[in-house]
């Protein structure tokens, strides 16, 4: 008989393949570069954890006991150990992208620009209008 965790451990496992799936697509079709390397990245550190859903999916499907002294429970640790030294590296790229692509001091650039007074544009599109009339 199915029960409704077995349901959702399988459940999980498709959403996880499906989402593998679609971020080795997404990353086809970009060029190299950090952005590529990020979501390369992110496939290592979701493929530990689909690979840690499988493992769980499965011992719950078979029905197998794990005990803490156990060799199977191993895996499950070693998977997941993985997976989180692949987010880490996945956050340091990351940081150097934002380091690549951030805007922090020409954003403060841009604010103080944007908070001056602004030019009085009644009159600079009067001056743009005796311009044009004095080409004529």
């Amino acid at each position: 008989m199915v029960d409704a965790l077995d349901i959702i451990s399988v459940s999980t496992v498709i959403f996880g393949i499906a989402s593998l799936l679609l971020i080795s697509r997404a990353r086809s079709r970009l060029s190299n570069g950090s952005i590529r390397n990020y979501l390369g990245s992110f496939e290592i550190c979701l493929s530990f954890i689909i690979i840690f859903s499988v493992w769980q999916t499965i011992r719950g499907l078979l029905d197998i006991s794990i005990q803490v002294e156990n060799f199977i429970s191993y895996p499950e640790y070693i998977f997941l150990i993985f997976a989180y030294i692949a987010f880490i590296v996945a956050s340091f790229r990351v940081l150097k992208i934002s380091d690549e692509f951030g805007f922090n001091d020409y954003g403060k650039k841009i604010n103080k620009i944007i908070n001056e007074k602004p030019v009085h544009v009644p009159q600079a599109a009067e001056n743009k209008k005796k311009n044009f009339s004095q080409r004529k």
